[in-house]
């Protein structure tokens, strides 16, 4: 992107940016329940940028929230990962 100096306020602004991702799953996930990746990924990001890294992205955010408690995950007889809010 574009040049920066303030690696704390860069940092920060990331942090900021996941968190806001995590919550807008966290509000689609009761939307969507057993969802798969591509269902959030559609979610958010948007079409012109649905593809490979925005899948990967989605599925580091979701199993994020898997190891923090807010999301499971079962595999569904396709192979696909689908994920919904943890009881």
């Amino acid at each position: 992107g574009h040049p920066f100096t303030d690696v704390a306020g860069r940092a920060n602004s990331i942090v900021d940016h996941h968190e806001e991702r995590l919550d807008i799953i966290r509000g689609a996930a009761h939307e969507l329940p057993d969802a798969t990746v591509t269902e959030y990924m559609r979610i958010l990001f948007s079409e012109r940028a649905w593809g490979d890294m925005a899948e990967s992205e989605t599925y580091a955010h979701l199993e994020h929230l898997r190891e923090l408690g807010d999301l499971t995950r079962w595999t569904d007889d396709g192979g696909f990962a689908r994920f919904h809010p943890a009881p």
